[in-house]
């Protein structure tokens, strides 16, 4: 991913700085993405090309989320990402990577990782993921979601995938629309614009794969978890 006019610099954080590592096999794209995350106030603690020094990097610093290519110089980082998740499960793992087929997605999330992009997007979108994860919530680019969905279909019933996909504010959202709440209702609800609300909306149906809202909420009625999402607060 070359560097966009998207990676302009922002005035540093007020918060606390969020602390990362970061890891791609180009030397040149990472050094860039630090260098452009840190003006954005973040603290870039490590910087990898191969798998061991990922691995080396985040368990010596801890960092609160690391930021990686599933290829590395050295090979595949999906092992790295179990390891990581397994020793550290609160450092919240996300991909960035040119790779956006299913099964490279589906094992990346398989083996812990909370977040997908592709580096097709800018840093614009990585700072807001990096936003989603450090609330808790899983990021996954929604037409990488759909793909994905669609491939682990055709290997396993997965009646509920789709639901898996949506952070905490879209299954409310999909929640609001169950109870049959229109955009302003669930603007009003969630404390933000009508724009905004509609671009959850937009969301949701792009990640359950359906084009309307009446075929979200019966996707939604017919997942085992549906009773739970109806019981949401």
């Amino acid at each position: 991913m070359a560097p966009r006019t998207s990676l302009s610099d922002r005035s540093p954080r007020a918060t606390a700085s969020p602390q990362l590592v970061l890891a791609d096999e180009h030397r040149l794209f990472v050094d860039a993405l630090a260098l452009t995350l840190a003006r954005r106030g973040y603290g870039v603690r490590g910087i990898a090309t191969t798998r061991t020094q990922l691995l080396r990097a985040v368990l010596v610093h801890r960092p609160d989320a690391c930021v990686l290519d599933i290829q590395l110089l050295d090979g595949p980082a999906i092992d790295v990402i179990d390891r990581i998740h397994a020793r550290l499960p609160k450092v919240k793992v996300l991909v960035v990577s040119a790779r956006t087929d299913a099964d490279s997605v589906a094992a990346a999330m398989e083996a812990g990782a909370v977040g997908y992009l592709s580096k097709r997007q800018g840093v614009d979108v990585i700072d807001h993921a990096l936003a989603e994860l450090s609330r808790g919530e899983l990021t996954i680019e929604p037409s990488l979601a759909q793909e994905t969905l669609r491939h682990l279909g055709n290997h396993r019933d997965v009646e509920d995938q789709p639901l898996r996909w949506l952070t905490q504010r879209e299954l409310e959202v999909l929640r609001r629309l169950t109870d049959g709440e229109g955009t302003t209702e669930i603007a009003q609800a969630l404390g933000v614009t009508i724009n905004t609300a509609r671009t959850h909306v937009q969301n949701v149906l792009d990640k359950l794969g359906v084009h309307s809202r009446l075929e979200a909420v019966a996707l939604a009625d017919r997942a085992p978890h549906a009773p739970s999402l109806r019981r949401m607060a």
